[in-house]
């Protein structure tokens, strides 16, 4: 089933949004509910993403939905991603952990569902099922 083009041009609008505010440094709490991202290039299944100041720094729009620099453990992404990029290691209250830095990028195809947290409570901004389950059926599928 296609989605449609009010959905479509409300999830364009809303991702938008999000993106604008925190580019003008606004403190938003946001999660995107999506079937996955691109890592690298690299697809991975994903149920959402914490979109934020601190997590998602440097996000821009891009003419299909937007890019951000993430960091990840080594061993939730490919071995080449990993080679490529190195692995950095932070102190995270006196633990050492490994991360790699990397570009993740977000198609709004996608893009499901977008919920702010204002005071701890969660206000859907955009949600859209049918996208959510076209976009499980394309999993494992030929991607974008």
């Amino acid at each position: 089933m296609a989605i449609s083009q009010d959905s479509a041009e409300k999830r364009a609008s809303t991702v938008r949004a999000m993106i604008s505010c925190l580019r003008n440094g606004e403190e938003r709490q946001y999660h995107v509910g999506l079937t996955g991202y691109y890592i690298e290039g690299v697809f991975y299944s994903a149920s959402g993403l914490s979109v934020d100041r601190s997590a998602t720094p440097d996000i821009a729009e891009t003419d299909k939905g937007f890019i951000c620099t993430a960091m990840y453990p080594p061993h939730l992404l490919s071995r080449n991603t990993v080679e490529e990029n190195g692995i950095t290691t932070i102190d995270a209250n006196g633990r050492v952990v490994e991360l790699v830095k990397v570009q993740l990028e977000v198609i709004l195809e996608d893009v499901w569902a977008v919920a702010e947290f204002i005071e701890g409570i969660q206000c859907d901004l955009f949600v859209d099922a049918e996208a959510l389950d076209s976009g499980l059926k394309d999993i494992g599928a030929s991607r974008h």
